[in-house]
């Protein structure tokens, strides 16, 4: 390419992602000062236009990742945590992977977190509560050029997120097809408990177990869905209610965690229902082991822990190809699961 031809493939490129040609310059060779956003179009026009030659990073020095979780004490956001800091032990000479949590009881916390940066970052990942505050805040963020990823649960109505986790409409569907084969009419009814249908994946969960239930057991009734906000004593109180009845419960799917509650309500009745819960733990094993618990069904947050940050190196041009990892839901019993937990 001689250099007449090459000025013109760099005014293309400028033409396209909207900057002079001097800043084109001085991204594609390293020269002075361009800010992130400005680096990402050019470099994004250069590949469009398939400019030959190797193109540079499109940030300076380390990608600075936003990780805005719950602040949560369950088996699913440990597991996560710690993979997380694995996984950005691995990345650090690319990236630093800035941890914040927010209190679920104050919204206020995580949109503060959104709108307002410590320090300038090249991407978020997100576990957020479904509201309409939290989506504008999102989007606000994406119209600025930041990648966002969501993470476990997704948002509706927002587009352009990236969602890493597993299908959870689809994991209440397992749920309730499972449910169905092992609870007949004229048992007794099943019990539905739930964290917070703030959260899409709770929604989408009782959703996909509510429609399998009215499909393949249409005579067996389901009380709730009930929050409790994986709080142990609620869901103690809230098993102990349904399991003294007259009519005691014959199965229970519990979208979310508090299984010590679950447990001590069960155990104060000596109830011993069909019990379908969520995350491969310790806690679980013990307890599929000791057959209080039927099954668990997992949802990889090592997998979605790795697939997050893959999404948002890809995002900023670091990686050619989006993750070829994708988180596994899993149907574990006693026999599997320490194949299967960390």
């Amino acid at each position: 390419m001689d250099k007449i031809e090459r000025r013109q493939r760099m005014a293309d490129v400028a033409r396209q992602a909207g900057v002079s040609l001097s800043t084109v310059d001085r991204v594609l060779n390293e020269r002075g000062s361009v800010s992130d956003s400005k680096r990402r179009k050019v470099l994004q026009a250069a590949q469009a236009l398939g400019l030959k030659r190797l193109l540079p990073s499109p940030v300076h020095g380390l990608l600075r990742f936003d990780l805005l979780m719950v602040d949560s004490a369950t088996d699913h956001f440990q597991r996560l945590t710690a993979a997380f800091v694995q996984h950005g032990q691995m990345h650090r000479s690319r990236l630093v992977l800035q941890r914040q949590v927010w209190q679920e009881r104050d919204p206020q916390q995580l949109l503060a977190l959104i709108n307002k940066p410590k320090v300038p970052r090249q991407g978020m990942i997100v576990v957020a509560q479904d509201t309409p505050e939290v989506r504008a805040a999102l989007k606000a963020q994406m119209d600025a050029g930041v990648p966002v990823v969501l993470l476990t649960s997704s948002l509706s109505g927002l587009t352009g997120a990236t969602y890493v986790g597993i299908d959870n409409h689809k994991a209440g569907r397992a749920a309730g097809r499972l449910m169905s084969q092992w609870v007949r009419p004229g048992q007794g009814p099943v019990l539905l408990v739930t964290n917070s249908l703030l959260y899409h994946a709770h929604q989408q969960r009782v959703q996909g177990f509510l429609e399998v239930m009215g499909e393949r057991a249409p005579n067996v009734a389901v009380l709730g869905p009930l929050e409790c906000f994986d709080d142990d004593d609620l869901n103690a109180a809230t098993l102990s209610e349904y399991a003294s009845q007259a009519a005691p419960i014959a199965g229970l799917y519990t979208t979310g965690s508090g299984s010590t509650g679950v447990h001590r309500g069960l155990k104060r009745f000596k109830a011993n229902p069909v019990w379908i819960s969520h995350e491969a733990t310790h806690q679980h094993a013990v307890m599929l082991a000791e057959g209080v618990l039927s099954l668990v069904l997992d949802q990889d947050p090592e997998g979605q822990a790795e697939a997050a940050i893959q999404q948002l190196l890809y995002a900023n041009g670091d990686l050619a190809a989006p993750p070829q990892v994708h988180p596994q839901l899993r149907i574990v019993i006693d026999e599997t699961v320490d194949s299967v937990r960390p």
